[in-house]
């Protein structure tokens, strides 16, 4: 058998390195006296309790559902898993995969048949886990009792040190004071956001290092800040504990199990400062900035950002959200009235209504997609052809590897290039596999005039026609919407030769038009007549 090995230990204290290596040659010795193949070791240095917190221990299930070994060692099932419900959900991981499983404190041998004691070793192992979290909860709060800051990251403007919040030595502290200022002023939460990122400000995301952490302030993290009683001097703690040892979600506690200490370190802000913005908003009422939705809303793209557009009433239209919440710092004015991306719609809607139900249209229609299956037809044998030159490279490699007339880097280095080659190879084959189908057209020639016989007459946009006939729209700085439809006939070259055919007759007819028109407003009879100008 082909066997992984599952290492884990707690900590990585010194003297867990003994532990680790001593492992390690305990299985040594028990694969050479099996006779057993080893594919890898798996090493964790994290609790038992979360799977998914251990790197290793996820690697190895990946592995199991790829089949790359036959076989799970560990010395003990709690190394594997310190709770009952993980170890059901590996026990039957492996069953369904063909894995067995072997813990050498005889919890479990899928060898032998022996699974029957797991679930007892699994409750016995969680009870140990849940009293020592219960332990170290108690130590927890005790610290918070004496003033000790708990956090993994201190609030923006202060620092820890020696388990005290200290105010920090930077202009995060200024930034703080400026935000109760501007707020107790009458600037709202998203206006001091986007004057904190005109000024290149530091997010408090920023400063804590995160990943990800964004350039942008936002309005929610001004109203945490505004929110904290920390920056009073008041250490406020244990307001939400884990749901059980095993799970990573958590619950928030009533505020009478809060752990409050007053004057615990140096305050930013006066206690009668801070109840003024309490106070204010509890009062003030709540200006929604974000997304309002509206008839294009999750149809409309920004085309250089890629952000949502959102209605406003006063525009009569759309925005960029990104450029409504950030400012220009974040991308630029993107704008369109409603009643021009209707217009636009509901005359190619029209249009096609009208050119499917032309005969003659139709014909060449069918014999446009009968030339485009032949074509698919021809281009896949191609393909095909390409496909089964790129497998014989690829055993051409694995025999010189063989041969050692390559090396092993050399190998994986030609291996990443055909290996891309074939990828863009069977993107493009499943692209042509799904154009030779025949009824393609005719079906989606039927689903189009069905649902336009259900929305008839079409004279206005509605949200059932978006639905079925619109995918989006990206607008862009110029406010010139791009639309991406549901069906491959509105895209068809033949339909664009006739949209822009009708179209241009239009226009010639207009111009005639105007061209009368003006012709009247200059003429004796026109001025001597009794037609107005309106008439």
């Amino acid at each position: 058998m082909k066997c992984a090995v599952y290492i884990r230990v707690s900590t990585d204290k010194k003297e867990q390195e003994t532990s680790l290596i001593n492992q390690e040659r305990y299985f040594y010795n028990i694969i050479a006296e099996k006779g057993w193949e080893l594919h890898k070791f798996y090493i964790d240095v994290q609790s038992g309790t979360k799977a998914n917190k251990r790197a290793s221990f996820k690697e190895m299930i990946e592995d199991a559902k790829d089949k790359k070994f036959d076989i799970i060692l560990s010395k003990e099932l709690s190394r594997l898993a310190r709770n009952g419900q993980l170890s059901y959900e590996i026990k039957e991981m492996a069953e369904q995969n063909n894995v067995h499983i072997i813990t050498f404190d005889n919890a479990i041998n899928t060898t032998v048949g022996n699974i029957h004691m797991s679930g007892l070793y699994a409750w016995v192992y969680d009870q140990e886990s849940q009293r020592t979290s219960e332990r170290i909860k108690a130590s927890l709060n005790s610290k918070a009792r004496k003033g000790e800051y708990l956090g993994s990251h201190a609030p923006y403007g202060y620092q820890v040190i020696n388990k005290r919040l200290v105010i920090a030595e930077n202009d995060t502290v200024n930034v703080i004071k400026d935000i109760f200022n501007w707020y107790v002023g009458g600037t709202g939460f998203d206006a001091i956001a986007r004057r904190l990122s005109k000024k290149g400000i530091p997010t408090p995301a920023t400063v804590a290092q995160k990943r990800n952490a964004s350039k942008y302030w936002h309005g929610s993290t001004i109203k945490n800040i505004l929110s904290n009683p920390h920056y009073t001097g008041i250490l406020v703690q244990h307001r939400e504990t884990s749901i059980s040892v095993t799970s990573e979600l958590r619950k928030q506690l009533p505020h009478s199990k809060y752990i409050i200490v007053p004057n615990a370190h140096p305050p930013l802000i006066s206690n009668e400062q801070f109840d003024t913005v309490q106070y204010m908003i509890n009062k003030r009422k709540k200006t929604n900035t974000s997304q309002k939705y509206h008839l294009f809303t999750n149809y409309l793209y920004c085309i250089d950002c890629g952000k949502s557009m959102w209605y406003r009433q006063n525009r009569k239209g759309y925005i960029c959200g990104n450029y409504a919440k950030n400012g220009n710092l974040a991308c630029s004015h993107h704008a369109i009235k409603e009643t021009a991306i209707k217009k636009v719609i509901l005359e190619n809607i029209q249009s096609f209504s009208i050119f499917i139900k032309e005969p003659e249209i139709v014909l060449k229609l069918k014999q446009n997609d009968i030339t485009q299956i032949e074509y698919s037809q021809s281009a896949l044998i191609k393909l095909e052809e390409k496909i089964a030159a790129i497998k014989s490279k690829k055993r051409k490699y694995i025999d010189l590897l063989a041969d050692n007339i390559i090396s092993l880097d050399d190998y994986h280095d030609m291996m990443n290039a055909v290996k891309n080659d074939q990828i863009a190879l069977e993107i493009e084959k499943s692209e042509l596999n799904a154009s030779v189908h025949p009824n393609n057209f005719s079906n989606e020639l039927n689903a189009i005039r069905n649902i336009l016989i259900k929305l008839k007459p079409i004279n206005e946009v509605t949200s059932e026609l978006l639905h079925h006939f619109v995918q989006r729209t990206d607008v862009d700085k110029e406010g010139v919407p791009t639309v991406q439809y549901r069906f491959n006939l509105f895209s068809s070259d033949l339909f664009l030769q006739y949209y822009l055919r009708t179209t241009l007759h239009m226009c010639r007819l207009w111009k005639h038009i105007n061209r009368l028109y003006f012709f009247c407003l200059e003429s004796t009879i026109f001025k001597n007549s009794k037609i107005s100008g309106k008439g």
